[in-house]
């Protein structure tokens, strides 16, 4: 915010000289009358885009997320600088309006720098630098005043101007004070209650027990007022679930810090409202979570339900002021001496902001966190009407079915298109990044329930032998540190570090290739040899897994263990140059492939050492040709289906997935929030519900 203050106020005093340099005196006067009319236009504009944005960003997930998370961030940022060249511009006096317009146009920069409701912080950095846009609220706000008492006048305009600047102070507060509550300093701070005091030491003991026996968390009493909450009689099933939903958050909000808390045995046990629910209504709940948590960290919409009545007025007086600004100005009009020009952009200064108030307001009444106390029977009239208005929008909660794409990235499938392409030498000299094979070559697909219940099934029985363990954390680090070994062993009894299935590497990352390459060749030999086509749930959910890490590791290494990503990434892609250097362009895809993956499969350990690259030993594929092999002599030499292989991988898959959630801070999956969410985070807060981290612990009972 200060460096768009300072570019914006360089830019007011070099441009005179800059255009009687560059633009003829006929351009020069046009840009002169049209500079600031046109510079207030785009700022509006730029707040519908944003608030277009501010949603887009929550809910898309696809093929086009990076265009949108870039839009977002370069609209996100041009919005406050535009508003603030505005008023630098206003500041300097140079343009041709009147003095009274001037006035009236100066507190609609103050809303728009407020910003939509949607859309408070880019990024978590904002939130940390709340401080800096409190200190850029202040001189803007000292720059308004400025202008107004300098270029004020007798006119009309200027009464009018005065309810207008109240409600831009207000909207630009606002937003201020949203991002200090979604600070991590803050955050802290409302983890704790205020707990009780007393001299009497009885009493104090007293009141320890009683408050042990309330504990929900660290932090956070009140097991019987939560009870009473969740299950209250009159409310319908949808509002509960809701509301469970939000208790839940409520409980885990340590864990979107990285904090360590304890939680009672009686919500540890109940796996936080998520015992006895099915894989589709489980990854419900937590979606709703993540919304919660998206909107508490990214919006305006937590400040309205803390101080909800407050919230209210502010916003009643923010709408009030420019309707009755409106109807003022639309009623002394014939007073008012300007051209049609500078008229028309009034109005839609003003529709704009009644637009937004109205919108933000439709929304926020539409919004889950309204529901949760105001869409339950009650006698007044008005709860009433609510209530049938909502109903509707109720019976969907439950039944979203949560997230609803996954990314999936093949590098076999890349590898072969990119041989095969006659344009890949020309690529490979620009893209030295590989961000087209990163972003255009991922794709997206539908979450099936199959896919939700084999996951939400695994977490279960992890759970079930977290359970049946006497020393529970030590356990459960050994539990949530498998990395699919412990599978192998379990299927064919060998020890992990056997020799023929030791991958001589400690790197995860290097581990996810070498598991995607072995994955998706024995994938398309079996579909290629054995006509088997993808009816098996397990070689659906085996390959659904599988690109999807390969996109983590590709995509989104932040929220992996830090491993050489890209460099296995480059070492790979020139072992497969080096194995078939003479492939033809322009081949059958589909040929290609059968043919590629054939000649892999039947290369000898001999072959693949001697055309792997002497001390390189960080390229993945030779290591995965490997264990491809491996896995299909499991057929003959085990005498095992195709059904049991895909099983044995698809187990691998979820325990890699397992330990990479385990292991990456929620700071991260906070960050993706803004990218419309990943798989990753939805499983990583069910196993939270499901007790399956390390910052959770249960609180132990206490004998009556």
């Amino acid at each position: 915010m200060i460096l768009a203050i300072a570019i914006s106020l360089l830019y007011v005093e070099i441009k005179d000289s800059v255009l009687r340099r560059i633009l003829s005196q006929i351009t020069k006067q046009f840009w002169s009358e049209w500079e600031l009319r046109l510079m207030v236009i785009v700022s509006l504009a730029l707040q519908f885009l944003l608030g277009y944005f501010g949603r887009k960003r929550k809910i898309y997930t696809g093929k086009w997320v990076p265009i949108i998370a870039i839009s977002a961030w370069l609209i996100y940022l041009s919005a406050d600088w535009m508003a603030t060249l505005v008023l630098s511009t206003l500041l300097r006096g140079t343009s041709d309006l009147e003095y009274g317009l001037i006035v009236f146009w100066t507190p609609f920069l103050l809303w728009h720098l407020g910003g939509p409701y949607n859309i408070t912080a880019y990024s978590l950095e904002d939130n940390d630098l709340w401080l800096r846009h409190f200190l850029g609220m202040v001189f803007q706000i000292g720059e308004a005043i400025y202008i107004y008492a300098r270029f004020r006048s007798n006119t009309e305009l200027n009464a009018m101007a005065s309810p207008l600047f109240i409600g831009g102070v207000i909207k630009y507060g606002e937003r201020i004070w949203a991002l200090r509550c979604a600070s991590p300093k803050q955050l802290i701070n409302s983890f704790y209650t205020s707990s009780i005091t007393c001299k009497n030491p009885d009493e104090r003991t007293a009141i320890g027990g009683n408050m042990m026996k309330e504990m929900i968390r660290t932090g956070m009493y009140g097991v019987s007022k939560k009870k009473d909450y969740t299950g209250d009689p009159i409310i319908s099933p949808e509002v509960k679930f809701l509301r469970e939903v939000h208790s839940s958050f409520d409980i885990f909000k340590p864990l979107f810090s990285d904090l360590p808390f304890q939680i009672s045995q009686e919500f540890h046990e109940e796996m936080v409202y998520l015992q006895s629910r099915p894989a589709d209504e489980a990854f419900d709940f937590v979606g709703i979570e993540l919304e919660f948590l998206y909107d508490f960290l990214y919006t305006k919409n937590p400040i309205h339900q803390r101080q909800h009545l407050l919230s209210l007025i502010l916003h009643s007086i923010c709408f009030v002021s420019v309707v009755s600004v409106l109807i003022a100005f639309s009623v002394l009009l014939r007073k008012i001496e300007h051209n049609k020009v500078d008229i028309t952009i009034t109005y839609l200064l003003l529709f704009g902001a009644i637009y937004q108030e109205m919108y933000s307001f439709y929304k926020h009444f539409w919004s889950k966190w309204t529901m949760l106390g105001h869409a339950i029977p009650r006698n007044s009239h008005l709860q009433k009407l609510y209530r049938r208005f909502a109903d509707y929008r109720l019976g969907s909660v439950k039944f979203k079915k949560g997230i609803k794409q996954i990314a999936q990235h093949d590098l076999i499938d890349y590898i072969v298109k990119a041989k095969g392409s006659q344009f890949t030498p020309v690529i490979e000299l620009i893209d030295t990044a590989n961000l087209l094979q990163r972003f255009w070559h991922s794709k997206w697909k539908p979450i099936d329930t199959e896919l939700k219940e084999f996951i939400y099934s695994h977490l279960q029985k992890k759970r079930s032998k977290y359970d049946q363990k006497v020393n529970k954390l030590k356990y459960l680090d050994k539990l949530l540190g498998e990395k699919g070994d412990n599978v192998i062993e379990e299927k064919l009894g060998y020890v992990a570090e056997d020799e023929d299935w030791d991958m001589e590497s400690t790197d995860f990352t290097r581990r996810v290739f070498i598991w995607h390459i072995a994955t998706a060749l024995v994938y398309y030999h079996d579909i290629h040899k054995h006509r088997i086509g993808t009816c098996s749930p397990f070689i659906r959910i085996g390959k659904s897994l599988s690109d999807y890490m390969m996109y983590l590791v590709l995509v989104r290494p932040t929220m992996l263990p830090n491993g050489f990503s890209d460099t296995v990434n480059k070492e790979t892609l020139r072992e497969a140059e080096r194995f078939f250097p003479q492939a033809r362009r322009g081949k059958d895809l589909k040929l290609s492939m059968e043919e590629f993956v054939a000649a892999l499969l039947q290369m000898s350990n001999e072959s693949i050492r001697l055309f792997s690259q002497p001390g390189a030993g960080v390229g993945a594929l030779d290591d995965g040709v490997k264990l491809a092999q491996q896995l299909q002599s499991l057929v003959s030499s085990c005498r095992w289906d195709i059904e049991e292989k895909w099983e044995m991988m698809s187990e691998v898959w979820m325990d890699m997935m397992v330990y990479a959630a385990s292991r990456c801070k929620w700071e991260e999956h906070a960050q993706q929030l803004k990218h419309g969410g990943e798989l990753l985070t939805h499983v990583s807060l069910l196993m939270a519900h499901l007790g399956l981290s390390t910052q959770i612990h249960r609180l132990k009972q206490i004998s009556p």
